[in-house]
């Protein structure tokens, strides 16, 4: 059987650019340019023949046709995950050893990451560092950090702060963004950096 199907760098782009509704956010995520994200939307939406974004002057919107089809694409790339979960596992069976630089370390209780069991089956070591080589050469699987890159082929995922500080910077090879271990070092992350806590009581 043919699919005649979009490729999928313009579908990766369109769920992205949904879920932040932003190009620029999308394009961290991703690993490329905002106005990359922008081109593969409008190749995709060339390609269905349909609109699936209201550009406004302050962000995106999706159309009714986007807002239909978020969720089915949300869906096969959640699929695309598992299956390629069930034929690799040892993607999500080793522990992450992880980079940490020390202005994100003062934003987090002292004996962060194993603190409590949230990251105990996901981290296997955490290392005091801003060095971007180090994943480079595979000795870290993630760096987390608050300074801006260039980080080249890496995939940048952006963690909003809402407490005092910078956003952080989530780096990691591309294709690991997905996996358990960076989802649950992001979710604990995000848990840290939006709920307010009594550092003394955290440490």
């Amino acid at each position: 059987m043919t699919y005649r199907l979009p490729s999928l760098n313009t579908l990766r782009a369109f769920e992205a650019a949904a879920r932040h509704l932003s190009f620029k956010t999308a394009a961290s995520e991703l690993g490329v340019t905002a106005g990359a994200v922008s081109q593969q939307i409008k190749k995709l939406e060339a390609s269905l023949g349909v609109i699936l974004f209201r550009r406004l002057p302050n962000g995106l919107l999706l159309t009714d046709a986007g807002e239909t089809y978020l969720p089915a694409i949300t869906r096969i790339f959640d699929d695309l995950t598992r299956a390629t979960e069930q034929i690799a596992p040892d993607i999500n069976s080793r522990k992450f050893v992880i980079g940490v630089s020390p202005s994100v370390r003062s934003l987090l209780p002292e004996s962060w990451p194993h603190r409590g069991e949230a990251l105990n089956n996901h981290v296997r070591e955490c290392i005091e560092t801003t060095d971007i080589n180090l994943l480079l050469n595979n000795e870290l699987d993630c760096l987390i950090r608050a300074e801006s890159g260039p980080y080249r082929d890496l995939t940048l995922v952006v963690i909003a702060n809402t407490q005092s500080g910078p956003d952080l910077h989530f780096v990691c090879k591309p294709g690991t963004a997905e996996c358990a271990q960076s989802k649950a070092i992001l979710k604990d992350l995000a848990r840290h950096l939006t709920a307010p806590r009594d550092r003394a009581a955290d440490a």
